[in-house]
């Protein structure tokens, strides 16, 4: 996970900003509005205007991995 992190960190101070998470959602073929970009960083327990840290995105990703199963098994 921390590599991916270190590739998501465009500028490598450590934290995911608005624009590096922006960028790699693009590149990714995701079309993230800002948002859904605020809505991520947010979900990290994080602010906004700092973007999110390597050990809360990786809590966000989690929650979000674990909502949509959630989702998934309420659905059938």
């Amino acid at each position: 996970m921390e590599d991916v992190f270190k590739v998501m960190d465009k500028d490598g101070d450590g934290r995911l900003s608005h624009d590096d998470l922006k960028s790699y959602m693009n590149c990714a073929g995701f079309a993230a509005t800002d948002d859904d970009i605020k809505a991520m960083i947010r979900l990290g327990g994080e602010d906004e205007n700092d973007g999110v840290s390597s050990p809360s995105f990786s809590n966000s990703l989690l929650i979000a991995t674990s909502s949509s199963k959630s989702k998934l098994r309420n659905s059938l």
